[in-house]
Order: C-alpha cells, then sequence, then structure tokens
C-alpha cells in the first residue's frame, strides 16, 4: 500500500508542475498499396485518428517549448504531448508533414546521417525491416544463420533489458539481437546486404526512394518542422568506443544547423533502452551541443527531475488510437 501511495503522489506532484507525453513514429503509410505489406506499419487513417484524439485531450508542443521547460524557462501547465519520428522516412514528407500544416501542429524529425548521404546508403535496421516483410520470420532468420562465418561461442550478448523487442515473437527478436548486438557490425552488414541484393534489389537505389531528401528537410523546416539528429548509422552505441561514438553523433548538430538554419538540435537514441548508450554517449552529446535526446523508456516526461539527455517517449502502439480501441503496430 505505502509503495502505491508513493507512486499516486509522485504522479499527483508531477501534474502539479508539468509533464508531457513524448510521442515516437516509424512507418506511417498504407501498406496494402506498397510492394511490402506485411511491414510493420501504422496506416494514415490510424495516424490521423491518433493526432486528433491526443490534441482533443491536451496540448500538442512544439521542441521550443520543450527545451524552455528543461532549462527552467516557462513551465509546462499540466500535461501535453510531443510528436515525433524516427528515420528520416519519406512518408514523413508525403503524409506526415502535409498533416500537421493543416493542424497547426509541428514535430519533431529524427534523421540519420546515411540516409542524407550522397547517394544515400539504406541503414541495416530497414534492411531488416524489408527482408522480414519480403521472406518472412522464419525464412529470414534461416537465411541469416546459414550465412553466419563465426561460431555461436565467438558471439557477445551485452547486458540487455526484457523488453528490447517485446512487440516480437521468439524468432523475431532472437534474429534481430543476433544482428544488432551480437554479431560485429561488419558480419551482420555483410549478411544483409548480400540478403537484401538477392531477395529485394539494389539497397541505394531503395535508400533513394525510402528516405527524406535534403530539400524535403529544407522545405519542412521552413515550414517550421524541427529536425534532430538519429546518428550516422543507427548503430548501437554503448558497443561503440568512445571515439567511433563520436563518429557516429558528433556532426549531427552541424549537419541539422546547415540544413535547417534551426540552431537548437534533439538526438534520439538508436532503439533507445538504457542499455544501448552509457556514459561516454551522455558525455558527447552534452560536448558537442545537442539540446535534448529522447530514450524510449515508456512514461512521461518530467522537465523538472528528467536529465535532458534521457527523456522518455511512449512509442504509438502504447497508446490507443481512438476511445475504446486498443493499440496498434508502428514498426
Amino acid at each position: 500500500m505505502r509503495a502505491e501511495r508513493q507512486k499516486s503522489d509522485n504522479r499527483d506532484v508531477r501534474a502539479a508542475r508539468g509533464s508531457c507525453t513524448v510521442v515516437f513514429y516509424h512507418y506511417v503509410r498504407d501498406t496494402r498499396r506498397t510492394a511490402f505489406p506485411a511491414v510493420n506499419a501504422l496506416a494514415v487513417a490510424d495516424f490521423l485518428s491518433q493526432v486528433e484524439r491526443l490534441r482533443s485531450v491536451e496540448p500538442i508542443l512544439d521542441h521550443a517549448a520543450l527545451e524552455a521547460a528543461l532549462n527552467g524557462g516557462l513551465p509546462l501547465r499540466g500535461s501535453s504531448t510531443l510528436l515525433t519520428f524516427d528515420d528520416g522516412l519519406v512518408e514523413h514528407y508525403t503524409t506526415v508533414y502535409p498533416a500537421l500544416r493543416e493542424r497547426g501542429l509541428c514535430g519533431i524529425f529524427f534523421i540519420a546521417g546515411a540516409g542524407l548521404a550522397s547517394p544515400p546508403r539504406l541503414l541495416a535496421v530497414h534492411k531488416t525491416h524489408f527482408l522480414l516483410a519480403k521472406l518472412g520470420v522464419q525464412a529470414f532468420a534461416a537465411d541469416v544463420r546459414e550465412r553466419l562465418s563465426v561460431r555461436s561461442s565467438d558471439l557477445s550478448s551485452p547486458q540487455q533489458g526484457t523488453d528490447v523487442y517485446r512487440y516480437d515473437g521468439d524468432v523475431d527478436s532472437a534474429t534481430k539481437h543476433l544482428l544488432n548486438y551480437e554479431l560485429a557490425f561488419a558480419e551482420a552488414d555483410r549478411i544483409l546486404d548480400e540478403l537484401f541484393r538477392e531477395h529485394i534489389g539494389d539497397s541505394g537505389e531503395f535508400a533513394a526512394a525510402l528516405y527524406l531528401s535534403r530539400g524535403m528537410v529544407r522545405e519542412m523546416a521552413d515550414a517550421g518542422m524541427t529536425f534532430g539528429f538519429h546518428t550516422e548509422n543507427h548503430q548501437v552505441l554503448s558497443r561503440l568506443s568512445r571515439a567511433q561514438q563520436l563518429a557516429e553523433i558528433g556532426h549531427g548538430v552541424r549537419l541539422v544547423r546547415e540544413l535547417t538554419g534551426q540552431w537548437s538540435v534533439p538526438f534520439c537514441y538508436p532503439y533507445g533502452h538504457p542499455h544501448t548508450y552509457n556514459a561516454d554517449t551522455l558525455a558527447i552529446l552534452a560536448e558537442v551541443g545537442y539540446s535534448m535526446a529522447f530514450t524510449t523508456v515508456r512514461r512521461p516526461a518530467d522537465p523538472v527531475s528528467d536529465p535532458r539527455f534521457e527523456l522518455p517517449r511512449f512509442d504509438t502502439r502504447d497508446l490507443p488510437i481512438s476511445a475504446g480501441e486498443q493499440p496498434v503496430n508502428s514498426r
């Protein structure tokens, strides 16, 4: 009873000084109209329904309002929402951006350096998503293990939480964990490159169609959207040395400033669980000048007590689409 009372007291304190429900989205698309209907995505109609429900309940903030609260300026009043979009996907320009503009809303869009390269490079995480959609879980898992050039005894698995892949089945989770946490990145890239080329095609052409272009980013920024950085290659940062982490995230502030003209640049961690970054990551974010950083810890953000580089976020799957409905997959 004492623990429950303490939790209730904590919620009351957060509500009194203001809290923010930060929501993150990935794919927002009608998959049945694409060549990959099995990709986990939030349907456009469901996205619009969720946005309407969220803004009917509480105000939707922008990056500047949250930053002001973090800096000790204007406090948040009551509860609010912030919309964020990861990976710099083209549907964030074709679908999300027009919907937000029509409603007078803003969001934060996190872009990866690889997607804006010339030519763009397809991230390993997206090779995995589309191979899973093309082959199915069992066939993809079998193909990955067939191409391993290391013994299972040579693999290492860092400490992880129990909810890393909480939306996936056992086979799906094991394969993703193998690729993201156990194999050397070069080995995982080799396997994914081979499978993508064999089953889908040229990854460069695919990347050019999947990601935002620099022109799209500039147009969205000119219209008031905020951009943040999501690393160069979307790797688990805690697996990298400090020098490697600096190469992944050190140039993001400069890149976003050059592309958009905005000064303040937020960050979000690939995968986002607390074990996916470390003290080196936090130090680098502060050193190079990011304004804040978002995890995937699922609770409301409290600008008064939360560290600015460890702000929690809810996956859209953790929120109902409309009253009485269940959450749906977004990734």
